[in-house]
C-alpha cells in the first residue's frame, strides 16, 4: 500500500481543508538524483516528506493528522488512536471528512471516504462526559491504474460505484472501526508504520539489542563496544556492557542507566536509526517530530539521505518529519515534498511547489529572506523582544 494523498476537512484546529500529497506533483526528470518510488507509469512517490514552520505554527498537529489516518488504515479503532486529539472541539452537528487515496500492490487505485462525528456519552467514572467519536458513513472506491491518463485522473472517481459501504450488514463493524479492515483482509497487503511523535520529549532508550557497532560509533566515535546480554539468574533481566576507548568497561543492568553514560544525541540516534532500519526493510512509513532535536546537521542529513538512497531504500519506505532547521531543506532537489505550516485563523498547510515553480533556489535562503511569508520569526517581533529585554535591564539599574 502506497499513500498518494490525504485530505481532511472539518478539523477545528485548521483554517480550511488540508491536502497532503505524497506523490511527486512536479515533473520527474530521467536523470533524477533524489530517490522516488515509481508506483506505475509516470506516477512517483516522494520518499521524504518534510513539514517546516516557526514555533507554534502547527507542525506537530499536522503530523498527528497523518498519523491518525495511517493508524486508521492499520485497523485501529479511532477512539484508541493516541492522536485522536485532532478531533477535539467537534459538536454533535459537526463532521470531519477524511479522503485517503492509495495504490495497492496489485496496482489498484483506492479511495477511502470516511465521515467521523462525535457524541457525548456519560461514563460511569467520576460522572464525567467524554467525547466519543464514531464513523457515521464510509465508502471504498476502486479503479484500475490503466484508466489513468494523467495526474489529474488520479483523484477523479466520478461515476464509480463503491465496492464497500459501511451499511453492509455482513460487515459487523464496531462504530469506531473503519471499513478498511474488510478491504485489508481481502487484499492481504500488510501496512507497516511507526509513529515516534511521543519520543520527542522523552529520550530514553526504546530499542534494545546488539546494535550494529558501525551505527554506535557513527553516533559516538569514542565508544569501543556496546553489548546486550539477557540474564535470568538473580532477577537480572539484562546485562549491558559499555566500553569507551582507553576507559574501563562499564556493566549496567537497566537501559535507563545508559543515559548517565551516553549523550542524548546518541540515545536518540540509536532509537531513530534502528527504527528507520526496520521501516526501510519493510517499506513502511516513519513519522519523526522535530527531527533535529539532539542531533547535529550531518547526522540528520544522513538519516534523510538513507530514505533517498535507492541502494538502502529498496522497498519504497517513506520518512515524514517536521523541523525548525530550514538548512536541512537544501538537501532536497524538489519542492513538492516540502510543506509550509503557518497559523493565521487556524493551521494552514501549503505545498512549496505551489508557491515556487523553480527547484534551483537555495531553499534556506528563501526562508531567511522572508520571501516565504510567516515561515520565520519576523524582524518586527525580534525588535519587540530586544526592546523588552533592554527595558528589563534598565529596571534593574534603577
Amino acid at each position: 500500500m502506497k499513500i498518494l494523498r490525504i485530505q481532511a476537512s472539518g478539523l477545528k484546529l485548521f483554517e480550511k481543508e488540508i491536502v497532503i500529497d505524497f506523490y511527486a506533483k512536479q515533473r520527474v526528470s530521467a536523470d533524477k538524483n533524489e530517490m522516488l518510488t515509481n508506483v506505475f507509469s509516470n506516477i512517483y512517490i516522494n520518499n521524504v516528506i518534510s513539514l517546516v514552520g516557526i514555533n507554534a505554527s502547527g507542525k506537530t498537529t499536522s503530523l498527528k493528522v497523518i498519523s491518525f489516518v495511517l493508524n486508521m488504515l492499520k485497523n485501529e479503532p479511532i477512539n484508541k488512536i493516541k492522536c485522536n486529539e485532532i478531533l477535539e472541539g467537534l459538536e454533535e452537528q459537526d463532521e470531519v471528512v477524511f479522503k485517503v487515496y492509495f495504490i495497492t500492490n496489485d496496482r489498484k487505485l483506492i479511495k477511502l471516504n470516511t465521515v467521523i462525528k462525535t457524541q457525548n456519552n456519560k461514563t460511569e467514572i467520576n460522572n464525567k462526559f467524554d467525547n466519543l467519536y464514531y464513523i457515521s458513513s464510509e465508502k471504498v472506491y476502486t479503479k484500475s491504474v490503466s484508466s489513468i491518463r494523467s495526474k489529474d485522473d488520479l483523484f477523479n472517481f466520478t461515476n464509480i460505484k463503491p465496492i464497500i459501504e459501511r451499511n453492509q450488514e455482513e460487515l459487523f463493524l464496531l462504530d469506531d472501526v473503519s471499513v478498511i479492515i474488510a478491504f485489508n483482509k481481502k487484499q492481504n497487503d500488510p501496512f507497516f508504520f511507526i509513529d515516534s511523535i511521543d519520543w520527542t520529549d522523552n529520550n530514553g532508550l526504546r530499542v534494545l539489542g546488539n546494535f550494529p557497532i558501525a551505527l554506535v560509533q557513527f553516533l559516538d566515535p569514542s565508544i569501543e563496544y556496546l553489548h546486550f546480554k539477557e540474564l535470568e539468574e538473580n532477577d537480572k533481566k539484562m546485562e549491558i556492557s559499555l566500553k569507551f576507548y582507553n576507559k574501563k568497561e562499564v556493566v549496567l543492568y537497566s537501559p535507563s542507566e545508559m543515559n548517565k553514560y551516553l549523550s542524548s544525541g546518541t540515545v536518540k540516534g540509536i532509537n531513530v536509526f534502528m527504527t528507520a532500519i526496520f521501516v526501510l526493510e519493510k517499506g513502511g512509513y516513519l513519522i519523526v517530530d522535530e527531527i533535529e532535536n539532539h542531533f547535529n546537521k550531518e547526522i540528520v542529513s544522513t538519516l534523510i539521505r538513507f530514505f533517498m538512497d535507492s541502494e538502502i531504500n529498496r522497498s519504497g519506505a517513506v520518512l515524514v518529519f517536521s523541523t525548525h532547521y530550514i538548512e536541512l531543506l537544501d538537501i532536497f532537489e524538489r519542492n513538492d515534498n516540502i510543506f509550509l505550516i503557518k497559523k493565521r485563523n487556524g493551521i494552514n498547510i501549503e505545498n512549496l511547489s505551489v508557491l515556487l515553480d523553480r527547484n534551483d533556489f537555495k531553499k534556506s535562503d528563501l526562508f531567511k529572506s522572508g520571501y516565504l511569508e510567516n515561515t520565520t520569526p519576523s524582524y518586527k517581533l525580534f525588535v519587540n523582544l530586544k526592546r523588552a529585554i533592554v527595558k528589563g535591564f534598565r529596571k534593574d539599574e534603577i
